[in-house]
């Protein structure tokens, strides 16, 4: 694994200066060397790059094919047009996610049908999916929350689209069935904070039905079209094509070096009463981030960035607050107080990881 040195970056407004940064992207000779060689080629459009890259996606998540897009967010919106998903529509999303996907919604012509989540698991809590159903449901976003798997089964029993959005989640796999490839379409994030990153913005998604994937493709582009529909300029170029390849490459290193820090965290942290969100039996998850229930979130917080350590809360603000909604959301509303989320990633060093130990043992203490 390579030991990337520690960096010092500056902090949100109100944080000190920190240390130990909440996520750092991992990057290496092998991304520049890709970086390299297609800046030397002057192909930068979408070419045989990304094609090369979204047959990558394709193979990785179990699915009949993918294309890379230029964010998380615009493959979201492509999906949910690519499954014919518009005006008349609701779709159901979890309101413990960030707003991007509500974002998504509504740029794809669609409603936010905003349901609570189960606190324990941090997904989308199905029996509040079937109280608040309406006659124009369509589909169902299932947002799988920062690497575990969440059960499809409990939602494919409402007859609805399955949107898996995999942006936390690309490396996990349920009962063998790689995260992904379960749905109808999933979406993907290569952002610089994500699992792995394309070197900057950037998305893929990917389906079984070959059909939806070619539909989302054509919604991606303008040129050379027989129509006048509205579309997108969204296909990633090969630059950050080039980077995402290598990335993908290393999946499973990535995936290791994640759950080595996530068990040294539990080995530690377990015993203060610092507790990650469970996995269902038969479930692979991805150490994407370390997410930890605590009485007091706000002190947690506030005590662990003055002492350089940038943890954040998982979620800015529910998607219930975001839009003030009317109504009773009890389990967002007890993850935004409790939950606190610290640095992991491949690029957290041994001694950054300790460091994050002792300076959370120091606060709960």
């Amino acid at each position: 694994m390579r030991r990337a040195a520690g960096l010092r970056s500056a902090g949100r407004a109100g944080f000190a200066a920190a240390e130990v940064p909440h996520s750092r992207p991992c990057l290496g000779r092998d991304e520049e060397e890709a970086a390299l060689r297609v800046l030397r080629s002057g192909r930068l459009a979408a070419g045989d790059e990304a094609r090369r890259g979204a047959a990558h996606l394709a193979r990785v998540t179990g699915n009949a094919g993918a294309v890379l897009l230029s964010s998380g967010t615009t493959a979201l919106t492509l999906a949910m047009r690519a499954l014919g998903i518009g005006p008349r529509d609701r779709v159901a999303v979890p309101s413990y996610v960030c707003a991007a996907v509500v974002h998504a919604i509504r740029d794809a012509g669609a409603r936010p049908l905003v349901c609570d989540i189960d606190p324990l698991t941090l997904a989308l809590d199905p029996e509040d999916l079937a109280r608040r159903t309406t006659a124009d449901l369509r589909a169902v976003i299932v947002v799988h929350p920062f690497g575990v798997p969440v059960r499809l089964e409990p939602l494919r029993g409402h007859g609805l689209l399955v949107i898996e959005d995999c942006a936390q989640a690309l490396g996990a796999s349920d009962r063998g069935a790689p995260v992904g490839s379960r749905g109808d379409v999933a979406v993907f994030s290569f952002a610089p904070t994500k699992v792995m990153t394309c070197g900057g913005p950037g998305g893929g998604l990917a389906s079984p039905r070959a059909g939806v994937v070619d539909e989302a493709r054509d919604l991606a582009m303008h040129d050379e079209k027989e129509d006048a529909r509205p579309r997108w300029n969204a296909l990633m170029g090969d630059l950050h094509a080039g980077i995402l390849a290598v990335q993908l490459a290393r999946l499973e290193e990535f995936r290791h070096r994640r759950a080595a820090i996530a068990l040294r965290y539990d080995e530690v942290l377990a015993s203060l009463g610092v507790l990650r969100a469970p996995s269902a039996p038969g479930a692979d998850p991805i150490a994407y981030r370390y997410v930890v229930h605590v009485r007091d979130a706000d002190h947690l917080l506030e005590a662990l960035n003055r002492r350089g350590i940038a943890a954040r809360r998982p979620v800015y603000r529910p998607l219930h607050r975001l839009l003030g909604l009317d109504g009773r959301f009890p389990g967002s509303d007890q993850a935004q107080k409790e939950m606190v989320s610290l640095p992991l990633y491949p690029a957290l060093t041994d001694d950054e990881a300790e460091r994050v130990i002792g300076e959370v043992r120091r606060c709960l203490s």
